[in-house]
């Protein structure tokens, strides 16, 4: 089975080695053989899963083609500490990248993996959740299941919410990616999701109170809107990968 510490340079190898011997709270820097540059944070924190599912099990490949050469927007929504900004900017290498990232905790590594690997000009990264209404919200702190709550709840923060659709206007999107831990029932049912131009979408479905029957639901939903939907690598019964595009690109030679 594939590691992390495989797909590192030696002399990388050599210093996540010593820094996951001697766990003292402090952040990593490792380059993979790829070229990208990545900032870690020991556990408790995610990055080290984040890291695995971008770059070893590539949970973002797509399993059916994607046109690299004509894949110019991106729009992600829940870009966590900026792992999937950076499989984007080495797979997409045209493409500018829309990123939406609530956390003020992620925001911080987020820009630091952007600056590490000379990223910054290609991402236009809004500092806030991604709702169909403008405010402020309670976000849970629970590194990447972090969520939108009441604001009664423990543990939870305060950060801005945007209206995602006047966030991201009218132009075409190639490749849209949400993961924001049930917040994308909000965004399917809003009726101007229907009039977004998607080529490409890859969303992770999560069984909620208010949605048990999360991965049907998004699944017909999505096909009502004439969308192709094929499963991604993974599924659980609580969370899993959806693909999805528009039937007549099913349909193309």
């Amino acid at each position: 089975m594939q590691r992390l510490r495989d797909h590192l340079t030696p002399l990388s190898q050599l210093r996540y080695l010593a820094w996951r011997a001697m766990p003292l709270g402090r952040e990593v820097t490792v380059k993979l053989r790829s070229g990208e540059r990545l900032s870690l944070r020991p556990p408790p924190a995610e990055d080290l899963a984040t890291a695995y599912e971008m770059f070893v099990a590539e949970v973002y490949r797509p399993p059916f083609s994607v046109r690299t050469d004509t894949t110019l927007r991106i729009v992600d929504v829940g870009a966590n500490c900026g792992h999937s900004l950076l499989f984007w900017a080495k797979h997409y290498p045209r493409a500018h990248v829309v990123a939406f990232e609530p956390h003020p905790v992620h925001l911080a590594m987020l820009e630091r993996n952007l600056a590490l690997n000379a990223l910054t000009p290609r991402v236009s990264l809004h500092r806030a959740a991604a709702g169909v209404s403008a405010g402020e919200v309670g976000l849970l702190d629970a590194e990447s299941a972090s969520t939108i709550v009441d604001a009664s709840e423990g543990r939870s923060l305060r950060v801005p919410l945007v209206d995602f659709f006047e966030a991201i206007g009218d132009e075409p999107i190639d490749l849209l990616k949400m993961d924001i831990e049930g917040g994308e029932y909000a965004l399917l049912e809003d009726p101007r999701f229907a009039r977004l131009k998607i080529r490409t979408l890859i969303m992770e479905w999560h069984r909620t109170r208010e949605r048990p029957d999360g991965k049907v639901w998004c699944e017909q939903r999505l096909a009502a809107l004439g969308y192709e939907v094929t499963q991604g690598i993974w599924s659980s019964e609580v969370n899993g990968l959806l693909w999805a595009r528009p039937r007549e690109a099913e349909a193309r030679p």
